[in-house]
Protein backbone atom coordinates (compact mmCIF):
# COMPACT_ATOMS: atom_id res chain seq x y z
CA UNK A 1 0.00 0.00 0.00
CA UNK A 2 1.34 3.40 -0.90
CA UNK A 3 4.71 4.26 -2.31
CA UNK A 4 7.68 2.36 -0.91
CA UNK A 5 10.04 4.50 1.14
CA UNK A 6 7.41 7.04 2.22
CA UNK A 7 6.57 7.52 5.87
CA UNK A 8 3.17 6.24 6.99
CA UNK A 9 1.73 9.74 7.43
CA UNK A 10 2.81 10.56 3.88
CA UNK A 11 0.84 7.59 2.56
CA UNK A 12 -2.24 8.53 4.54
CA UNK A 13 -5.34 9.74 2.72
CA UNK A 14 -5.84 13.49 2.66
CA UNK A 15 -8.68 14.91 4.81
CA UNK A 16 -10.85 15.86 1.76
CA UNK A 17 -10.54 12.36 0.30
CA UNK A 18 -11.35 10.84 3.70
CA UNK A 19 -14.47 12.99 3.99
CA UNK A 20 -15.58 12.00 0.48
CA UNK A 21 -15.16 8.29 1.27
CA UNK A 22 -17.14 8.72 4.49
CA UNK A 23 -19.95 10.50 2.65
CA UNK A 24 -19.95 7.91 -0.16
CA UNK A 25 -20.38 5.11 2.40
CA UNK A 26 -22.83 6.97 4.65
CA UNK A 27 -25.43 7.63 1.94
CA UNK A 28 -26.06 3.99 0.94
CA UNK A 29 -25.70 2.91 4.58
CA UNK A 30 -28.50 5.29 5.60
CA UNK A 31 -30.69 4.11 2.72
CA UNK A 32 -30.07 0.46 3.62
CA UNK A 33 -30.81 1.10 7.32
CA UNK A 34 -34.05 2.93 6.43
CA UNK A 35 -35.14 0.12 4.13
CA UNK A 36 -34.37 -2.47 6.83
CA UNK A 37 -36.34 -0.49 9.42
CA UNK A 38 -39.28 -0.18 7.05
CA UNK A 39 -39.15 -3.91 6.29
CA UNK A 40 -39.16 -4.65 10.03
CA UNK A 41 -42.27 -2.53 10.46
CA UNK A 42 -40.72 0.49 12.17
CA UNK A 43 -41.77 3.99 11.21
CA UNK A 44 -38.72 5.50 9.54
CA UNK A 45 -39.83 9.02 10.38
CA UNK A 46 -39.70 8.28 14.11
CA UNK A 47 -36.22 6.75 13.98
CA UNK A 48 -34.53 9.01 11.43
CA UNK A 49 -32.08 10.46 14.00
CA UNK A 50 -30.95 7.01 15.12
CA UNK A 51 -30.70 5.78 11.52
CA UNK A 52 -28.62 8.82 10.53
CA UNK A 53 -26.35 8.33 13.55
CA UNK A 54 -25.85 4.64 12.74
CA UNK A 55 -25.08 5.37 9.09
CA UNK A 56 -22.50 7.97 10.12
CA UNK A 57 -20.85 5.57 12.58
CA UNK A 58 -20.81 2.74 10.04
CA UNK A 59 -19.30 5.02 7.38
CA UNK A 60 -16.59 6.19 9.79
CA UNK A 61 -15.77 2.58 10.69
CA UNK A 62 -15.43 1.54 7.03
CA UNK A 63 -13.40 4.66 6.24
CA UNK A 64 -11.17 3.97 9.24
CA UNK A 65 -10.41 0.50 7.88
CA UNK A 66 -9.70 1.83 4.38
CA UNK A 67 -7.58 4.63 5.84
CA UNK A 68 -5.51 2.17 7.86
CA UNK A 69 -5.08 -0.12 4.86
CA UNK A 70 -3.78 2.71 2.67
CA UNK A 71 -1.60 4.09 5.45
CA UNK A 72 -0.03 0.97 6.98
CA UNK A 73 -0.81 -1.82 4.54
CA UNK A 74 -3.01 -3.49 7.17
CA UNK A 75 -6.22 -2.28 8.85
CA UNK A 76 -4.58 -2.42 12.28
CA UNK A 77 -1.04 -3.17 13.36
CA UNK A 78 -2.31 -5.70 15.92
CA UNK A 79 -3.40 -7.97 13.08
CA UNK A 80 0.23 -8.73 12.36
CA UNK A 81 1.36 -9.48 15.88
CA UNK A 82 4.70 -7.75 16.40
CA UNK A 83 4.15 -5.45 13.46
CA UNK A 84 6.97 -2.91 13.40
CA UNK A 85 6.01 0.47 12.05
CA UNK A 86 8.29 2.52 9.86
CA UNK A 87 9.81 4.18 12.92
CA UNK A 88 13.05 2.40 12.07
CA UNK A 89 13.07 4.46 8.86
CA UNK A 90 12.12 7.67 10.60
CA UNK A 91 14.23 10.71 9.81
CA UNK A 92 16.42 11.49 12.79
CA UNK A 93 18.78 14.30 13.56
CA UNK A 94 22.37 13.60 12.58
CA UNK A 95 24.59 12.46 15.40
CA UNK A 96 27.98 13.89 16.24
CA UNK A 97 31.06 12.47 17.89
CA UNK A 98 30.25 14.63 20.91
CA UNK A 99 26.76 13.85 22.23
CA UNK A 100 26.57 17.28 23.87
CA UNK A 101 27.40 19.18 20.69
CA UNK A 102 24.65 20.27 18.34
CA UNK A 103 25.13 19.01 14.76
CA UNK A 104 26.35 21.61 12.35
CA UNK A 105 23.60 23.24 10.33
CA UNK A 106 23.73 23.08 6.58
CA UNK A 107 24.28 26.46 4.92
CA UNK A 108 22.20 27.17 1.82
CA UNK A 109 22.67 30.10 -0.57
CA UNK A 110 19.36 31.79 -1.30
CA UNK A 111 19.39 33.43 -4.73
CA UNK A 112 15.70 34.36 -4.94
CA UNK A 113 13.33 36.29 -2.74
CA UNK A 114 11.98 33.94 -0.10
CA UNK A 115 9.66 34.30 2.85
CA UNK A 116 11.25 33.66 6.24
CA UNK A 117 10.52 33.85 9.92
CA UNK A 118 12.74 34.69 12.85
CA UNK A 119 12.64 33.93 16.54
CA UNK A 120 12.69 37.07 18.65
CA UNK A 121 15.04 37.30 21.59
CA UNK A 122 13.41 36.24 24.85
CA UNK A 123 14.92 37.42 28.11
CA UNK A 124 14.80 34.38 30.40
CA UNK A 125 16.62 36.00 33.31
CA UNK A 126 13.43 36.27 35.39
CA UNK A 127 12.60 32.62 34.76
CA UNK A 128 16.07 31.48 35.85
CA UNK A 129 15.86 33.66 38.97
CA UNK A 130 12.56 32.03 39.95
CA UNK A 131 14.03 28.57 39.32
CA UNK A 132 17.12 29.34 41.41
CA UNK A 133 14.96 30.59 44.29
CA UNK A 134 12.70 27.55 44.09
CA UNK A 135 15.65 25.13 44.14
CA UNK A 136 17.29 26.89 47.07
CA UNK A 137 14.02 26.57 48.98
CA UNK A 138 14.19 22.79 48.55
CA UNK A 139 11.88 22.49 45.54
CA UNK A 140 12.05 19.89 42.77
CA UNK A 141 11.90 20.74 39.06
CA UNK A 142 11.32 18.32 36.19
CA UNK A 143 12.90 19.15 32.85
CA UNK A 144 13.28 17.37 29.50
CA UNK A 145 16.90 18.19 28.61
CA UNK A 146 16.62 17.04 24.98
CA UNK A 147 14.30 19.96 24.34
CA UNK A 148 12.01 18.19 21.86
CA UNK A 149 10.41 14.99 20.66
CA UNK A 150 11.94 12.69 18.06
CA UNK A 151 11.68 9.22 16.54
CA UNK A 152 15.29 8.20 17.04
CA UNK A 153 16.65 5.47 19.28
CA UNK A 154 19.43 7.63 20.72
CA UNK A 155 19.47 10.72 22.88
CA UNK A 156 19.57 14.08 21.16
CA UNK A 157 22.25 16.59 22.20
CA UNK A 158 21.15 17.91 25.58
CA UNK A 159 20.32 21.57 26.15
CA UNK A 160 22.34 23.43 28.74
CA UNK A 161 19.36 24.76 30.69
CA UNK A 162 19.66 22.09 33.38
CA UNK A 163 23.28 22.97 34.13
CA UNK A 164 22.53 26.70 34.22
CA UNK A 165 19.70 26.06 36.67
CA UNK A 166 21.86 23.86 38.86
CA UNK A 167 25.06 25.90 38.88
CA UNK A 168 23.17 29.20 39.06
CA UNK A 169 21.24 28.14 42.15
CA UNK A 170 24.30 26.72 43.90
CA UNK A 171 26.31 29.84 43.07
CA UNK A 172 23.67 32.08 44.68
CA UNK A 173 23.72 30.11 47.91
CA UNK A 174 25.15 32.01 50.86
CA UNK A 175 26.05 30.13 53.99
CA UNK A 176 28.84 28.40 55.85
CA UNK A 177 28.11 25.03 54.25
CA UNK A 178 28.04 24.37 50.47
CA UNK A 179 24.61 23.94 48.93
CA UNK A 180 23.74 20.38 47.88
CA UNK A 181 21.40 20.03 44.90
CA UNK A 182 21.15 16.69 43.14
CA UNK A 183 20.22 15.87 39.55
CA UNK A 184 18.24 12.64 39.24
CA UNK A 185 18.27 11.27 35.67
CA UNK A 186 15.02 9.67 34.52
CA UNK A 187 14.74 7.39 31.50
CA UNK A 188 11.47 6.79 29.66
CA UNK A 189 11.74 3.46 27.84
CA UNK A 190 8.78 2.61 25.62
CA UNK A 191 8.05 -0.91 24.41
CA UNK A 192 5.63 0.13 21.64
CA UNK A 193 5.57 3.94 21.53
CA UNK A 194 2.99 4.16 18.71
CA UNK A 195 0.55 1.69 20.24
CA UNK A 196 -2.43 2.76 22.34
CA UNK A 197 -2.02 1.87 26.04
CA UNK A 198 1.43 0.40 25.48
CA UNK A 199 3.89 -0.29 28.29
CA UNK A 200 6.46 2.26 29.39
CA UNK A 201 9.21 1.82 31.97
CA UNK A 202 10.24 4.87 34.02
CA UNK A 203 13.79 4.23 35.26
CA UNK A 204 15.54 6.44 37.81
CA UNK A 205 19.31 6.69 37.77
CA UNK A 206 21.66 7.45 40.63
CA UNK A 207 21.57 11.06 41.90
CA UNK A 208 24.33 13.23 40.43
CA UNK A 209 26.29 15.46 42.78
CA UNK A 210 28.23 18.44 41.42
CA UNK A 211 31.66 19.21 42.82
CA UNK A 212 31.94 22.56 44.60
CA UNK A 213 34.97 23.44 42.45
CA UNK A 214 32.70 23.60 39.39
CA UNK A 215 30.33 25.89 41.27
CA UNK A 216 33.20 28.23 42.18
CA UNK A 217 34.41 28.18 38.59
CA UNK A 218 30.93 29.13 37.39
CA UNK A 219 30.54 31.83 40.06
CA UNK A 220 33.92 33.55 39.80
CA UNK A 221 35.36 32.43 36.49
CA UNK A 222 35.55 34.06 33.09
CA UNK A 223 33.07 33.41 30.32
CA UNK A 224 35.18 30.53 29.03
CA UNK A 225 35.46 29.05 32.51
CA UNK A 226 31.68 29.30 32.99
CA UNK A 227 31.21 27.38 29.74
CA UNK A 228 33.72 24.79 30.89
CA UNK A 229 31.82 24.33 34.16
CA UNK A 230 28.53 23.99 32.27
CA UNK A 231 30.09 21.43 29.93
CA UNK A 232 31.41 19.37 32.84
CA UNK A 233 27.96 19.26 34.45
CA UNK A 234 26.31 18.36 31.15
CA UNK A 235 28.73 15.45 30.68
CA UNK A 236 27.66 14.13 34.08
CA UNK A 237 23.99 14.55 33.14
CA UNK A 238 24.50 12.85 29.77
CA UNK A 239 26.25 9.90 31.44
CA UNK A 240 23.39 9.58 33.89
CA UNK A 241 20.78 9.75 31.13
CA UNK A 242 22.58 7.13 29.05
CA UNK A 243 22.74 4.80 32.06
CA UNK A 244 18.94 4.71 32.47
CA UNK A 245 17.83 5.03 28.84
CA UNK A 246 17.68 2.16 26.39
CA UNK A 247 19.49 3.20 23.19
CA UNK A 248 20.52 1.55 19.96
CA UNK A 249 21.84 2.43 16.55
CA UNK A 250 18.39 2.15 15.00
CA UNK A 251 14.98 0.65 15.68
CA UNK A 252 15.86 -2.67 14.05
CA UNK A 253 18.91 -3.08 16.33
CA UNK A 254 16.78 -2.17 19.34
CA UNK A 255 14.30 -4.88 18.40
CA UNK A 256 17.19 -7.37 18.14
CA UNK A 257 18.32 -6.51 21.69
CA UNK A 258 14.78 -7.14 22.91
CA UNK A 259 14.72 -10.47 21.09
CA UNK A 260 18.03 -11.39 22.76
CA UNK A 261 16.47 -10.61 26.11
CA UNK A 262 13.49 -12.87 25.37
CA UNK A 263 15.82 -15.67 24.23
CA UNK A 264 17.95 -15.36 27.36
CA UNK A 265 15.09 -15.60 29.87
CA UNK A 266 13.75 -19.19 30.17
CA UNK A 267 10.11 -20.03 29.62
CA UNK A 268 8.02 -19.52 32.77
CA UNK A 269 10.29 -16.85 34.30
CA UNK A 270 8.37 -13.60 34.69
CA UNK A 271 10.45 -10.47 35.07
CA UNK A 272 9.17 -7.07 36.07
CA UNK A 273 9.06 -4.25 33.52
CA UNK A 274 12.12 -2.69 35.18
CA UNK A 275 14.04 -5.99 35.02
CA UNK A 276 13.13 -6.42 31.36
CA UNK A 277 14.47 -2.96 30.56
CA UNK A 278 17.61 -3.54 32.65
CA UNK A 279 18.35 -6.82 30.87
CA UNK A 280 17.81 -5.26 27.45
CA UNK A 281 20.07 -2.40 28.48
CA UNK A 282 22.70 -4.95 29.46
CA UNK A 283 22.72 -6.40 25.94
CA UNK A 284 22.76 -2.92 24.40
CA UNK A 285 25.60 -1.62 26.58
CA UNK A 286 27.69 -4.77 26.25
CA UNK A 287 27.23 -5.07 22.50
CA UNK A 288 29.93 -2.50 21.80
CA UNK A 289 32.67 -4.63 23.35
CA UNK A 290 31.68 -7.91 21.65
CA UNK A 291 30.37 -6.85 18.23
CA UNK A 292 33.83 -7.27 16.61
CA UNK A 293 33.59 -11.04 17.21
CA UNK A 294 32.45 -12.84 14.04
CA UNK A 295 30.39 -15.24 16.14
CA UNK A 296 28.44 -12.33 17.61
CA UNK A 297 27.83 -10.89 14.16
CA UNK A 298 26.60 -14.30 12.99
CA UNK A 299 24.32 -14.59 16.02
CA UNK A 300 22.78 -11.16 15.38
CA UNK A 301 22.14 -12.13 11.76
CA UNK A 302 20.46 -15.37 12.81
CA UNK A 303 18.35 -13.53 15.40
CA UNK A 304 17.29 -11.07 12.71
CA UNK A 305 16.22 -13.93 10.43
CA UNK A 306 14.35 -15.56 13.31
CA UNK A 307 12.49 -12.28 13.95
CA UNK A 308 11.58 -12.07 10.28
CA UNK A 309 10.14 -15.60 10.45
CA UNK A 310 7.99 -14.57 13.41
CA UNK A 311 6.62 -11.67 11.37
CA UNK A 312 6.12 -13.92 8.37
CA UNK A 313 4.08 -16.48 10.32
CA UNK A 314 2.49 -13.83 12.55
CA UNK A 315 3.46 -15.46 15.82
CA UNK A 316 5.29 -14.15 18.85
CA UNK A 317 8.36 -15.44 20.59
CA UNK A 318 6.56 -16.47 23.79
CA UNK A 319 4.18 -18.54 21.65
CA UNK A 320 7.11 -20.36 20.03
CA UNK A 321 8.30 -21.37 23.51
CA UNK A 322 5.05 -23.30 23.98
CA UNK A 323 5.27 -25.17 20.69
CA UNK A 324 7.32 -27.94 22.31
CA UNK A 325 4.37 -29.16 24.35
CA UNK A 326 1.62 -28.51 21.81
CA UNK A 327 2.79 -29.26 18.32
CA UNK A 328 4.16 -32.74 17.93
CA UNK A 329 1.56 -35.37 18.85
CA UNK A 330 -1.86 -36.48 17.61
CA UNK A 331 -3.46 -35.77 20.97
CA UNK A 332 -1.92 -32.31 21.00
CA UNK A 333 -3.27 -31.71 17.49
CA UNK A 334 -6.81 -32.54 18.65
CA UNK A 335 -6.44 -30.16 21.57
CA UNK A 336 -5.18 -27.48 19.21
CA UNK A 337 -8.19 -27.88 16.93
CA UNK A 338 -10.59 -27.67 19.89
CA UNK A 339 -8.79 -24.62 21.33
CA UNK A 340 -8.76 -22.90 17.94
CA UNK A 341 -12.50 -23.45 17.41
CA UNK A 342 -13.29 -22.33 20.96
CA UNK A 343 -11.25 -19.13 20.67
CA UNK A 344 -12.68 -18.39 17.24
CA UNK A 345 -16.20 -18.72 18.62
CA UNK A 346 -15.25 -16.51 21.57
CA UNK A 347 -13.89 -13.87 19.20
CA UNK A 348 -17.13 -13.93 17.19
CA UNK A 349 -19.19 -13.46 20.37
CA UNK A 350 -16.86 -10.67 21.50
CA UNK A 351 -17.24 -8.95 18.16
CA UNK A 352 -21.05 -9.08 18.25
CA UNK A 353 -21.20 -7.73 21.80
CA UNK A 354 -18.61 -5.01 21.20
CA UNK A 355 -19.86 -3.91 17.78
CA UNK A 356 -22.08 -1.07 19.13
CA UNK A 357 -19.16 0.34 21.09
CA UNK A 358 -16.76 0.03 18.17
CA UNK A 359 -19.22 1.91 15.99
CA UNK A 360 -19.65 4.58 18.68
CA UNK A 361 -15.89 5.15 18.89
CA UNK A 362 -15.32 4.96 15.11
CA UNK A 363 -15.87 8.70 14.39
CA UNK A 364 -13.53 9.74 17.21
CA UNK A 365 -10.88 7.26 16.08
CA UNK A 366 -11.10 8.47 12.48
CA UNK A 367 -10.81 12.14 13.45
CA UNK A 368 -7.87 11.33 15.70
CA UNK A 369 -6.06 9.48 12.90
CA UNK A 370 -6.59 12.28 10.40
CA UNK A 371 -5.47 15.11 12.69
CA UNK A 372 -2.50 13.21 14.13
CA UNK A 373 -1.23 12.31 10.65
CA UNK A 374 -1.61 15.92 9.49
CA UNK A 375 0.37 17.15 12.50
CA UNK A 376 3.02 14.44 12.03
CA UNK A 377 3.42 15.45 8.40
CA UNK A 378 3.96 19.08 9.41
CA UNK A 379 6.87 18.28 11.71
CA UNK A 380 7.91 15.03 9.95
CA UNK A 381 7.87 13.06 13.20
CA UNK A 382 5.98 9.90 14.12
CA UNK A 383 6.49 10.62 17.80
CA UNK A 384 3.73 13.27 17.89
CA UNK A 385 1.00 10.93 16.62
CA UNK A 386 0.14 9.44 20.00
CA UNK A 387 0.10 12.84 21.68
CA UNK A 388 -2.29 14.32 19.13
CA UNK A 389 -4.58 11.31 19.33
CA UNK A 390 -4.92 11.79 23.09
CA UNK A 391 -5.52 15.54 22.71
CA UNK A 392 -8.14 15.02 20.02
CA UNK A 393 -9.86 12.26 21.99
CA UNK A 394 -10.22 14.57 25.02
CA UNK A 395 -12.34 16.91 22.88
CA UNK A 396 -14.00 14.73 20.25
CA UNK A 397 -15.15 11.79 22.42
CA UNK A 398 -17.25 14.01 24.78
CA UNK A 399 -18.75 15.86 21.80
CA UNK A 400 -19.86 12.64 20.10
CA UNK A 401 -21.09 11.34 23.45
CA UNK A 402 -23.40 14.35 23.74
CA UNK A 403 -24.54 13.86 20.13
CA UNK A 404 -25.41 10.20 20.76
CA UNK A 405 -27.23 11.17 23.96
CA UNK A 406 -29.29 13.69 22.02
CA UNK A 407 -30.16 11.04 19.41
CA UNK A 408 -31.34 8.61 22.08
CA UNK A 409 -33.35 11.31 23.85
CA UNK A 410 -34.99 12.42 20.59
CA UNK A 411 -35.81 8.86 19.54
CA UNK A 412 -36.70 7.04 22.78
CA UNK A 413 -37.33 9.84 25.26
CA UNK A 414 -35.46 11.65 28.02
CA UNK A 415 -35.09 8.58 30.25
CA UNK A 416 -33.29 6.63 27.51
CA UNK A 417 -30.99 9.61 26.96
CA UNK A 418 -30.09 9.77 30.66
CA UNK A 419 -29.42 6.01 30.75
CA UNK A 420 -27.17 6.26 27.70
CA UNK A 421 -25.36 9.30 29.11
CA UNK A 422 -24.23 7.37 32.18
CA UNK A 423 -23.92 3.91 30.60
CA UNK A 424 -21.72 4.92 27.66
CA UNK A 425 -18.55 5.84 29.66
CA UNK A 426 -18.74 2.63 31.71
CA UNK A 427 -19.44 0.51 28.65
CA UNK A 428 -16.69 2.26 26.72
CA UNK A 429 -14.13 1.47 29.41
CA UNK A 430 -15.20 -2.18 29.46
CA UNK A 431 -15.04 -2.23 25.65
CA UNK A 432 -11.43 -0.97 25.67
CA UNK A 433 -10.30 -3.75 28.03
CA UNK A 434 -12.34 -6.38 26.20
CA UNK A 435 -10.92 -5.26 22.85
CA UNK A 436 -7.38 -5.62 24.17
CA UNK A 437 -8.19 -9.15 25.35
CA UNK A 438 -9.73 -9.86 21.96
CA UNK A 439 -6.61 -8.66 20.16
CA UNK A 440 -4.42 -10.90 22.29
CA UNK A 441 -6.75 -13.80 21.61
CA UNK A 442 -6.62 -13.07 17.88
CA UNK A 443 -2.83 -13.03 17.99
CA UNK A 444 -2.79 -16.37 19.80
CA UNK A 445 -5.23 -17.76 17.25
CA UNK A 446 -2.75 -17.13 14.43
CA UNK A 447 -0.18 -19.30 16.22
CA UNK A 448 -2.73 -22.05 16.87
CA UNK A 449 -3.90 -22.07 13.27
CA UNK A 450 -0.30 -22.25 12.13
CA UNK A 451 0.27 -25.40 14.16
CA UNK A 452 -3.02 -26.94 13.02
CA UNK A 453 -2.17 -26.22 9.39
CA UNK A 454 1.47 -27.36 9.51
CA UNK A 455 3.03 -28.40 12.81
CA UNK A 456 6.40 -28.84 11.11
CA UNK A 457 6.67 -25.05 10.88
CA UNK A 458 6.15 -24.82 14.62
CA UNK A 459 8.76 -27.50 15.21
CA UNK A 460 11.28 -25.69 13.00
CA UNK A 461 10.64 -22.39 14.79
CA UNK A 462 11.05 -24.03 18.18
CA UNK A 463 14.29 -25.76 17.11
CA UNK A 464 15.65 -22.51 15.67
CA UNK A 465 14.87 -20.73 18.91
CA UNK A 466 16.55 -23.38 21.05
CA UNK A 467 19.68 -23.28 18.88
CA UNK A 468 19.82 -19.48 19.17
CA UNK A 469 19.32 -19.66 22.93
CA UNK A 470 22.18 -22.14 23.43
CA UNK A 471 24.49 -20.08 21.21
CA UNK A 472 23.60 -16.94 23.14
CA UNK A 473 24.28 -18.66 26.48
CA UNK A 474 27.69 -19.87 25.30
CA UNK A 475 28.77 -16.48 23.93
CA UNK A 476 27.49 -14.55 26.93
CA UNK A 477 29.24 -16.83 29.42
CA UNK A 478 32.51 -16.75 27.47
CA UNK A 479 32.62 -13.01 26.80
CA UNK A 480 30.68 -11.76 29.84
CA UNK A 481 28.37 -9.78 27.57
CA UNK A 482 26.15 -8.98 30.56
CA UNK A 483 27.61 -7.63 33.77
CA UNK A 484 25.82 -10.06 36.07
CA UNK A 485 26.82 -11.89 39.22
CA UNK A 486 26.53 -15.67 39.19
CA UNK A 487 23.32 -15.83 41.24
CA UNK A 488 21.53 -13.39 38.94
CA UNK A 489 22.80 -15.20 35.84
CA UNK A 490 21.62 -18.55 37.19
CA UNK A 491 18.20 -17.08 38.06
CA UNK A 492 17.73 -15.61 34.57
CA UNK A 493 18.63 -18.93 32.97
CA UNK A 494 16.74 -21.30 35.27
CA UNK A 495 14.06 -19.15 36.86
CA UNK A 496 15.17 -20.36 40.32
CA UNK A 497 17.01 -18.18 42.82
CA UNK A 498 19.94 -19.67 44.72
CA UNK A 499 18.23 -19.34 48.13
CA UNK A 500 15.12 -21.12 46.78
CA UNK A 501 17.26 -23.97 45.45
CA UNK A 502 18.87 -24.36 48.86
Amino acid sequence: AGVAGLMSYERALSPPVTVLITAAVAAPAAAAAAALADWAGFAVGEYWALITCFAFQFACAITHIVYGWMRDGVPHSAMRGEYIRESKKAPTRPTTSDPLKEPEKEMVDVTEESAYTFLPYIDQAAMFDDVHTFLLEGGTIGIFPEGGTHDGTQLLPLKWGVSMMLLGAMAKHEGPEPCKISVVPVGLNYFAPHKFRSTVSVDFGDPIQVDQALVDMYKHGSREEKQEANLAVMRLVMAGMQACTLQAQDMETLQLFRTLRRLYVPFGTRLSVADNVALTQGFAFGYGKVKADDRVASLMLQVSRYSQKLLQYRVRDFQVQRFKDKAFSAQAQRRLIFTSVFRLATLICFSILLLPWWLSFAPSALVGRIVSDVQAKKVRKLSVIGTWKVLIACVVVPLFHLLYTACFSFTFGALAGVVWFFAFPLGGMVAVYATEDGIRMMQSLTALLLLVRDNKVGQHLYNDREALRQTLYALEEEQQWLKLDESTRDYLRTGIRSNEAA
